[in-house]
Formats: C-alpha cells, sequence, structure tokens
C-alpha cells in the first residue's frame, strides 16, 4: 500500500497557517490594548509612582491588577502557635450494633439461570 503523494504548495501553507496560529493570538492582545488606551485617552507607562494626571486603564478592582501586584505589598510576621499537646486516652472500641435485617424491606436476588 502506498502513501499518496501531497501536492508541492502543501508544505509552504502548512508552514503559514502553524504560523499564523502562533502570531495571531499575541497580534490581537496587542490590537485590543492598543483600543483599550485609545478609548481612556492615556498613554501606558511604567513609573515608580503615578499622579493624579494619570488616567487609569483598569478599573480599581481589576483582577489583574491585584494579582500582580499582591506579591509587592508588605505582608505581617507568621508566628507558629505551639501549644500543649492534647492526646486523649484511648479506650476499647466499642462493637459495631448491628441491625436485624428486615426480609420485607430488600428482597434477595435472584439466582443466575442454569446453563445447560
Amino acid at each position: 500500500m502506498s502513501v499518496p503523494r501531497r501536492p508541492i504548495g502543501a508544505r509552504p501553507l502548512w508552514l503559514v497557517g502553524a504560523l499564523l496560529q502562533l502570531l495571531l493570538p499575541g497580534a490581537a492582545a496587542w490590537a485590543d490594548a492598543q483600543l483599550d488606551a485609545a478609548g481612556a485617552h492615556a498613554k501606558a507607562h511604567v513609573e515608580s509612582h503615578t499622579t493624579s494626571s494619570c488616567a487609569r486603564i483598569h478599573p480599581p478592582d481589576c483582577a489583574l491588577c491585584q494579582f500582580l501586584g499582591a506579591p509587592g505589598l508588605p505582608t505581617p510576621p507568621i508566628s507558629p502557635q505551639v501549644g500543649p499537646a492534647r492526646v486523649a486516652a484511648a479506650g476499647p472500641a466499642e462493637p459495631a450494633r448491628l441491625r436485624p435485617a428486615r426480609s420485607r424491606s430488600h428482597p434477595q436476588p435472584r439466582a443466575p439461570p442454569t446453563l445447560s
């Protein structure tokens, strides 16, 4: 059984398709960021401080900003609380109490048919 041959132009088309799959998500994210910045009439910048003249692109409760800014926030020191260990005296366990089976609640399953 022979393997069918692909047309000569198929390999470059596969390469173009793979490159588009890699590049289009990043290009779409960049274009979305540009549209957001243009709608807010702001220019994105990175500074150690902000002023009141800086336009805020994200709302105050932006999950992304909170996630990215959380590692820089000071955290209170955690001190382990060590206390005396409480050990209960282990006594013999009570035997499990079995209820009598009711014959009317669950009938016994039927036996499998005999094979002849």
